[in-house]
């Protein structure tokens, strides 16, 4: 059973309210069903870089080698690394689409 529900208001720019309304057309969703699925969205991926770096097959895997070594470090590539890996995701999960 869902607890209380609260009204919030909202301002959004012109460019805003353009994007929620396509959204919502596009979707067939309401204002409200499609904020509450961006939240969603936003809360799944907002994680620690910690758990990031882990699930990324990040953790352990750092390199000591000396900069000039001619060898690549992942500890020192660390962030390249990162982003390449969210950018395939992001990809990934546009081509997908939303999920309910």
């Amino acid at each position: 059973m869902e607890g209380a529900m609260r009204t919030i208001s909202v301002r959004l720019d012109d460019g805003s309210e353009a994007r929620l309304n396509n959204l919502c057309q596009n979707l067939g969703l309401s204002q409200s069903e499609v904020v509450k699925a961006g939240l969603a969205l936003l809360q799944q991926q907002s994680t620690s870089p910690a758990a990031l770096a882990e699930r990324f097959g990040l953790v352990g895997s750092f390199s000591s080698n000396a900069p000039d070594s001619g060898t690549s470090s992942r500890g020192r590539d660390h962030a390249a690394l990162l982003r390449q890996k969210l950018n395939l995701q992001h990809k990934r999960e546009r081509q997908i689409g939303p999920q309910p």
